[in-house]
């Protein structure tokens, strides 16, 4: 029996002795291979948002080449030709007018 517990110490020591050395690599090694990652992910991600930035750039350049230019004395013109529109979109036809007119007048004249 006391031989089978300095068995499962010496057994136990081995395993702690290479648990020890395991955690002194990650330590060494694992903290650099960590850094490389998050720099390989950080240029990754500044890539990414160069591109996006780029594309939504000439997007924008692009449709700013298509796009008309209002002038200041055109703007008035405009607006004068919206309002004429709306008038004429509310307003009632002569020929309508005149019909009610007259059909009142004979009613009025009986």
């Amino acid at each position: 029996m006391p031989n089978q517990i300095q068995l499962k110490d010496a057994e136990q020591d081995q395993e702690i002795a290479l648990l020890k050395h395991r955690v002194e690599e990650l330590e060494e090694g694992g903290v650099d291979e960590l850094r490389q990652r998050v720099r390989k992910l950080e240029r990754t991600v500044w890539g990414a948002s160069a591109v996006v930035a780029a594309v939504v750039s000439l997007l924008g350049l692009a449709i700013a080449a298509n796009s008309k230019v209002i002038e200041d004395d055109k703007v008035g013109v405009f607006t004068d030709q919206i309002r004429q529109y709306e008038l004429e979109k509310e307003r009632t036809p002569a020929k309508f007018v005149i019909d009610r007119a007259l059909l009142e007048w004979l009613k009025w004249e009986q």
